[in-house]
């Protein structure tokens, strides 16, 4: 896993009254006051005004700045050294660091945004980003079993409208051989929409698959519907 920006985002920053915005001139105007969790008090919220939303976790997940990103780079034969396959930005992490053979810091689950690109829209964006992530992180070689379903029509609780797609691959045990690797599969739930600038954007949250303290589906539905508008103008 490829990461960028200072990481952690669980404090920091100036801090502005409830309800204040900065001034259009005023160049701490990207502080914006952080909003409170809507799924329950306990859960995070991982902004990204970039994408002009916002996300709620479970407690146990990390948090990042909206500067950080994470991704995959391209390791197939040919491939330019360094050619990025996917990547989101203002990423939270689940069971961040839990193996400690990793070259990098390992996450079994990750959530963020990223933007679209190329998709004639909602329905292809979040078919394209489905199985771009699992390829990418599980099975580049595409050996193993791959599905995914139709994009389907989804809004969440707080208005934000598009198509969902989940995609999985598995049968990935005997290919595996890294410690760090799951041996039994990955899934990738992606959620693509316009967001309130008008602009393609895709949530993803990509997770090992097979492991004890594999999300559910209630905790990832949960957080897909928290997705919210944030730090629109």
């Amino acid at each position: 896993v490829l990461r960028g920006g200072d990481g952690s985002s669980d404090g920091g920053g100036e801090e502005h009254p409830v309800g204040a915005r900065p001034a259009p001139d005023d160049p701490r105007r990207s502080m914006v006051e952080k909003p409170d969790p809507v799924v329950a008090p306990d859960w995070r919220v991982q902004t990204n005004a970039d994408k002009h939303s916002a996300f709620d976790v479970p407690p146990e997940w990390k948090t990042n700045s909206e500067d950080t990103y994470v991704g995959y780079n391209d390791d197939r034969e040919g491939a330019e050294p360094g050619t990025l396959l996917v990547a989101m930005s203002g990423p939270s992490e689940y069971l961040y660091g839990w193996c400690a053979e990793a070259d990098n810091p390992s996450a079994r689950s990750m959530a963020g945004t990223k933007a679209g690109q190329g998709a004639s829209g909602t329905e292809e964006a979040a078919r394209n980003e489905a199985m771009n992530w699992v390829l990418a992180a599980y099975d580049q070689e595409q050996l193993g079993t791959f599905e995914i379903t139709e994009p389907e029509p989804f809004t969440s609780e707080h208005g934000i409208t598009g198509h969902t797609v989940t995609a999985t691959v598995t049968d990935l045990a005997e290919n595996r051989h890294e410690p760090c690797e799951a041996p039994e599969g990955g899934k990738a739930v992606t959620f693509s929409f316009i967001d309130a600038q008008g602009d393609l954007a895709t949530w993803v949250l990509l997770t090992d698959t097979g492991f004890p303290e594999e999300p559910s589906q209630e905790t990832i539905d949960a957080m897909m519907n928290s997705l919210r508008p944030y730090a629109v103008d």
